[in-house]
């Protein structure tokens, strides 16, 4: 039916490996004959978790935590996230991304997104999942060069600051979307 847009890899070269990601250089081919080279990043898919904490008056309240982003050259206030592992289902990813850190482990960890982040040049996925159910177990288990403190925001905080501010990160954004989707809070 769409067969007439797709076009086919003819051959791939990986230009660099940049840890995080690889970079490739990959000619393709269309159904009505145009070729052309593109550059991909390939990078495992990520995970963007969304943990809520609910207080006595039953307000809730994000856990999120701030950090200085290399390529914005700011501090952001985001969701905790991080890259899926090879060989690891995205849940698993979430909630060890959540415990490293916050120190926090869900009670429930629930998938309330999937999307591409960049399909244009980039081939991997974001899963974002809803936690609840939270409770401290352990202090932060950051990697060498991370370094973040865990907030907790209200929720109309960060929907109405979105876009502005610390409030920067795309990822945020779409877990932000899916958690407040039409017709109420998350499924």
């Amino acid at each position: 039916m769409d067969d007439h847009l797709k076009w086919q890899e003819t051959e791939a070269k990986l230009i660099e490996d940049c840890t995080i990601f690889e970079l490739y250089e990959s000619k393709r081919e269309s159904k009505s004959g145009l070729s052309g080279t593109f550059y991909l990043l390939k990078s495992r898919d990520w995970v963007n978790i969304v943990p809520v904490l609910t207080d006595s008056r039953g307000e809730e309240r994000f856990l999120m935590v701030k950090q200085y982003r290399q390529g914005a050259d700011k501090l952001t206030i985001e969701f905790p996230a991080g890259l899926v592992e090879k060989d690891e289902h995205p849940e698993k990813a979430a909630g060890r991304e959540l415990l490293e850190e916050t120190g926090f482990r869900a009670g429930t960890l629930q998938l309330i997104g999937k999307i591409m982040p960049n399909p244009a040049f980039m081939t991997n996925c974001c899963y974002t999942y809803l936690a609840r159910d939270l409770r401290k177990v352990d202090d932060q288990n950051l990697d060498d060069l991370e370094q973040l403190e865990v907030l907790e925001v209200p929720v109309h905080e960060v929907a109405s600051k979105i876009g502005r501010g610390c409030y920067l990160n795309s990822m945020t954004l779409i877990a932000l979307h899916w958690y407040l989707r039409p017709g109420g809070k998350a499924p």
